[in-house]
């Protein structure tokens, strides 16, 4: 797997923690160096929500400079709060210290689901803390990650809650890792295509149960401004921010800016079809004993049907990488071409230049080397659904004594 280079670089004792130091320390330079260094606005966001809590303004109230409202649900306003309590400066720290910790903990996680890593892995990676933390010190750079750090998003966290309950042998686990991660954020309850298509029925039973335990406890907090959340702002993308800018990286924002307007109709089309792909593909890698894959499939197939999916949502690139690098299709060109093609796209900042020369305030209207630039997630994120539908099949066949039983899905491990 690896050339000599980087495989002395794992095994090493000292290089890898170097090699994180180097980067933590590369990435607070550029961060201070920019225009607005360490400003996190999304941040700020969620901890003024929580401020803004009982008061009748969630919903309201503008945040800071740019004036962005509250667009979460209320849920997430109240898990802010004791962050609320605390000194700006010391909560962006914390925010900061638990983003850096988050990347290898979500590899770890990914690699557990690949039977890589953990006690019951079956194809245990050698120098696991080396790969750990030269990853982490290598997904700091990657485009969404970087931009949760300078936005202090909460997306890496949201994987966290999935991945975790992803290996949970307990199915009150996996589906509270859903629940509660809907209950933030509605994005992450696509996940539960990936448990119904492993027929783990009692999963989605609690992830319903803890997702409207999370709805029910903010009806009685705050019972007027849940109820207009989940009856009128849910259903309005734009209050998020311009749908024809090019950090959405959705089918809708890809389809505006071509057509120079919201194509609904159009957009439906699209969602049918990636659902359709995203379920294949799901199904194909559940098949082939492919729990990273399956769940990938489906995280991918919610960001491209989101109405909103900021480059920063877009975080599940991580986890791809480590699926394309460590997986049982590794070896495929086809899983090597997205490995490639990710990693260029991720580390080019196309998103963000594209953002810089489209101007702000953003315009519908652009170059056509710009739409078509702007289209790079979503194109990059259907070639992903393809390809793991097509070398999910590969494997399968090359291996038929891996049959699709309920313990693919527990801790006993993923062919690797």
């Amino acid at each position: 797997m690896f050339t000599a280079a980087p495989a002395r670089l794992v095994h090493s004792r000292w290089a890898p923690w170097a090699l994180l130091a180097l980067s933590v320390a590369a990435r607070v330079v550029a961060t201070l160096l920019g225009p607005e260094p360490f400003n996190m606005i999304d941040l700020k966001v969620y901890v003024e929500g929580a401020q803004h809590l009982t008061d009748g303004t969630l919903y309201d109230f503008l945040s800071g400079a740019s004036k962005l409202p509250f667009t979460y649900p209320p849920f997430s306003a109240l898990l802010f709060t004791p962050l609320s309590w605390l000194p700006w400066t010391l909560t962006r720290i914390l925010w900061q210290l638990g983003i850096l910790a988050s990347l290898p903990a979500i590899i770890y996680l990914t690699l557990r689901l690949l039977g890589r890593a953990g006690r019951s892995a079956v194809r245990p990676l050698e120098s696991l803390r080396g790969v750990l933390i030269t990853g982490a010190a290598l997904a700091f750079w990657l485009e969404p990650v970087g931009t949760t750090v300078n936005y202090g998003q909460i997306n890496l966290f949201l994987a966290l809650l999935i991945l975790g309950g992803a290996v949970a042998a307990k199915d009150w686990l996996a589906g509270a890792g859903v629940g509660l991660a809907a209950g933030i954020k509605l994005i992450p309850a696509i996940t539960g295509l990936y448990y119904l298509l492993q027929r783990r029925f009692a999963v989605l039973v609690w992830s319903v149960l803890v997702f409207a335990g999370t709805v029910a406890v903010m009806f009685v907090f705050i019972g007027s401004e849940t109820t207009r959340f989940f009856t009128t702002l849910i259903f309005d993308p734009s209050r998020t921010g311009p749908v024809f800018s090019a950090i959405n990286q959705s089918w809708r924002g890809v389809l505006y800016r071509f057509a120079g307007h919201d194509v609904t109709g159009l957009w439906l089309a699209a969602c049918v079809v990636t659902v359709g792909l995203g379920g294949w593909a799901a199904l194909a890698a559940a098949r082939a004993g492919d729990r990273a894959g399956s769940l990938l499939a489906v995280q991918f197939t919610g960001l491209l049907v989101s109405p909103i999916s900021w480059s920063h949502h877009w975080v599940w690139v991580l986890p791809l990488l480590v699926w394309g690098l460590f997986g049982p299709a590794r070896a495929h060109r086809a899983v090597r071409g997205v490995v490639i093609a990710w990693s260029v796209a991720a580390y080019s900042y196309l998103i963000p230049i594209l953002v810089a020369v489209q101007g702000s305030p953003p315009v519908v209207a652009r170059p056509a080397w710009q739409t078509w630039a702007a289209s790079a997630y979503v194109v990059l994120g259907m070639l992903t659904l393809l390809v793991i539908a097509l070398v999910s099949r590969v494997v399968a066949a090359a291996r038929p004594e891996i049959s699709y039983t309920f313990n693919l899905t527990r801790e006993s491990g993923a062919p690797g």
